[in-house]
């Protein structure tokens, strides 16, 4: 970024930043005039998603826990050690969002359920032309993800990620 708005801040952003750290770090007027854009997704489909990649990628990090049901409640105790490929997808994307005080800092929220509608607005308003965006990991091995949930497991996810919901605008 210091090579777009001149400014020497020594360091470059980490991937999947919050968006607090953009504005923290770049000067004010050049914040402000950024387009500033994300892509969410709904929590109980990436939860699902969350379940097949573990299972795909990690089995050994489920070992006792390989139904839905017992992975979710498993995933959702608190009690439970951090584990990096576990936990990433219980962070709330509202957090990446907003400021210190909950104001919502992005001019536009894209959504995975609706990508190539989304990326093609993004594209109109940064006046680059769009393109057909490649889908190279489907999914073909599952249901839809309201097939996966008990009235319990939903509960763990709606609770945990209340603000995403409320924010984001999403239901199950």
């Amino acid at each position: 970024m210091s090579q777009l708005c001149g400014h020497k801040i020594g360091s470059r952003f980490p991937r999947h930043s919050r968006i607090i750290a953009a504005k923290e770090m770049l000067p004010e007027d050049f914040f402000n005039g950024l387009y500033k854009f994300a892509v969410v997704r709904n929590p109980w489909d990436l939860q699902v998603s969350s379940y097949h990649h573990i299972k795909r990628e990690r089995p050994h990090v489920m070992e006792g826990h390989e139904t839905f049901a017992s992975f979710m409640q498993w995933k959702f105790n608190p009690a439970r050690a951090y584990q990096y490929h576990i936990d990433t997808s219980l962070q709330l994307q509202s957090d990446y969002l907003v400021d210190l005080h909950g104001n919502l800092l992005t001019n536009f929220i894209g959504y995975y359920e609706n990508l190539q509608q989304d990326f093609d607005a993004i594209c109109e308003h940064l006046a680059i032309p769009t393109s057909i965006l490649p889908h190279k990991r489907k999914a073909t091995d599952r249901s839809s993800y309201q097939a996966y949930y008990t009235d319990k497991i939903k509960a763990l996810v709606d609770n945990h990620f209340a603000q995403d919901i409320q924010l984001l605008g999403y239901t199950f």
